[in-house]
């Protein structure tokens, strides 16, 4: 059975179909479907050297910590302003959501999940991609019925004017490039670190740490419709959940021995988690 997509092709940027084992366009390109169902369209061009992306390492912490729940209440939220976005934004031809740096997958499927719990699927297809092979394979372990594909926001493979809903969430980003996907009026929801953001793990790492500037703003082509804070506290209740949420951040990059040795001595820590939510409508 052949079924059309939105995604499109990184060489011609023609529609791609999706067959059995096979993604392919009008003129001849395919892209294998991996065992795991996603596919990957990342061409050498799009990145840089080396491995691009989070590492297995971050990506498998990452999914460990977040299935305990910690960021459940930011998780609750996006879903809560998603399905709000969506019941009044364009509908023509059905629905589509994209998860632009998808990681794992924990927050769209938690979307989805949502999204079928209130009779909101049909006719609703859901996108992911994500720079990080890692990343993506655990994904569609998560939901194999979420069209997964490796593959850059800065070369996004998606057609133009066929999406409905972007969620961006700590991913960076392409302004102009989900301007192009986006549907007349489409949504386009970006979550960032808020100023307060793992404030207390940081001052484990840093000597004096810095409070995160402004982020998750976006530029000309969009009207902003609202933003919203989320903010509580954590209490991390083993050692081995307090070095999983070090490892999934970018700090694992910078922290020498002396702070890799503070975090393993501590089998309890509560620390902030601070978010700016923001919604931006398609000018």
């Amino acid at each position: 059975m052949i079924r059309k997509t939105i995604f499109q092709c990184p060489n011609c940027s023609k529609a791609l179909s999706q067959g059995q084992k096979q993604y392919f366009c009008p003129n001849g390109h395919s892209f294998d479907i991996a065992r795991q169902g996603y596919v990957n369209l990342l061409l050498p061009g799009h990145t840089g050297a080396g491995d691009p992306g989070d590492s297995k390492e971050m990506i498998t912490s990452r999914r460990e910590f977040l299935d305990k729940g910690y960021y459940e209440g930011f998780s609750d939220k996006i879903n809560d302003i998603a399905a709000d976005a969506l019941a009044t934004g364009s509908k023509q031809g059905g629905i589509s959501i994209f998860d632009a740096g998808c990681g794992e997958g924990y927050y769209i499927c938690r979307l989805k999940k949502e999204l079928a719990e209130h009779g909101r699927l049909k006719d609703t297809d859901i996108y992911g991609i994500d720079v990080s092979k890692p990343a993506v394979q655990y994904a569609s372990g998560r939901d194999r019925d979420i069209r997964f594909a490796v593959a850059s926001n800065y070369h996004v493979p998606i057609l133009s004017g066929s999406v409905d809903c972007i969620l961006c969430i700590f991913a960076p980003r392409d302004e102009q490039e989900f301007r192009r996907i986006l549907k007349q009026s489409g949504i386009l929801l970006v979550a960032a670190p808020g100023p307060k953001h793992l404030y207390s793990l940081r001052k484990l790492l840093y000597e004096d740490p810095e409070f995160i500037g402004l982020k998750g703003t976006v530029g000309e082509g969009f009207t902003l419709l609202g933003q919203y804070s989320v903010s509580y506290d954590i209490g991390l209740i083993s050692s081995q959940d307090i070095i999983n949420l070090f490892t999934m951040t970018p700090y694992i990059r910078h922290a020498d021995t002396q702070a890799m040795d503070r975090l393993k001595s501590i089998n309890e820590f509560t620390t902030e988690v601070d978010f700016f939510i923001r919604v931006y409508r398609k000018a």
